[in-house]
């Protein structure tokens, strides 16, 4: 094959790699999609329009007109590395963000790139949802709650990851203390390595103090604090240091947000079939009951009926 018709095959194949229609390439390129269908068959775009047309299929100019690719240039996470590498680490949160986002949108084949568009200040919010048979995901990117969160979907469900049902439990009623809150707010709260004393978190907090030590030793077996023995005389004193859990971060973030109305959801991505927790290896997702279609003669009958 020609590298005049390789460019030609590569660039219907790219488009249909995206699920693009030709109206919907002309869109983006803002071309007429007779323009397109000509470009798959036999004729170019303008030299400046082929950046453009590359960007839209994301893809490179090489690899269109079929030349091979190289592969630091070729590769999207070695660049997302670079880029990550040549900011400033307070920096570093917004671009992962912003590219979480726009991830989640480029999952709407018709969509332009949001990413790209969005702005440094939020006045409504911005929260991007995806569902589809193989993934989860959220991003919000509000000040007030940033956060993105993927989770593979195997074929055996969701409830796969989820062999400790009592582990859960225990966690989750613990965590549904409102003196436990407390508890991992003020600790969280405070600088790496500092050392807590049962006593002295009763006393900061008006906690009975029964109640934090019992707060204490859930978390301790959770593995969320670690304890170490003081000698403050004649009897050792447990005091505990805390881990700074990023999963018990997320899940109380998580919480926080699920509690909140979304007033605005750009974009809801659900291309599924099967449900979260459903094993794909086992069983039909399309197992509904159906509503019967109108028996027409049966109606016929009894409009006749009626009328005489």
């Amino acid at each position: 094959m020609s590298k005049q018709q390789s460019f030609h095959s590569n660039l219907a194949k790219r488009r249909k790699a995206l699920h693009l229609t030709q109206e919907q390439l002309a869109q983006r390129m803002n071309v007429s999609p007779q323009a397109v269908s000509k470009w798959e068959k036999s004729s170019y775009p303008d030299a400046e329009q082929l950046p453009k047309l590359a960007a839209a299929l994301n893809t490179s100019l090489d690899t269109l007109f079929g030349l091979p690719a190289q592969n630091a240039e070729s590769d999207p996470v070695q660049s997302i590395s670079a880029a990550l590498h040549s900011l400033p680490p307070e920096e570093r949160p917004e671009l992962i963000e912003r590219l979480f986002y726009a991830i989640i949108c480029a999952y709407q084949p018709a969509a332009e790139s949001y990413g790209a568009k969005l702005g440094r200040s939020f006045e409504r919010e911005t929260y991007a949802l995806l569902h589809t048979d193989h993934e989860i995901a959220l991003s919000r990117l509000n000040p007030d709650q940033r956060y993105c969160l993927y989770i593979e979907k195997p074929v055996q469900g969701i409830a796969a990851y989820l062999q400790d049902t009592v582990g859960i439990v225990r966690l989750m009623r613990t965590l549904g203390d409102e003196d436990a809150i407390r508890i991992i707010k003020y600790i969280a709260g405070r600088g790496r390595n500092k050392l807590f004393f049962v006593s002295r978190l009763a006393e900061q907090l008006q906690i009975p103090e029964e109640n934090v030590q019992k707060v204490m030793n859930r978390l301790d077996r959770f593995g969320l604090v670690w304890r170490m023995a003081a000698d403050t005389g004649d009897d050792a004193e447990i005091i505990y240091g805390y881990t700074h859990s990023p999963a018990l971060a997320g899940i109380l973030v998580l919480a926080q947000s699920i509690c909140n109305y979304l007033q605005f959801c750009d974009p809801i991505v659900s291309h599924f079939n099967w449900g979260s927790m459903q094993d794909r290896t086992n069983g039909n997702p399309d197992r509904v009951p159906q509503v019967s279609g109108w028996d027409t003669d049966e109606i016929s009958e009894e409009i006749r009926g009626n009328s005489q």
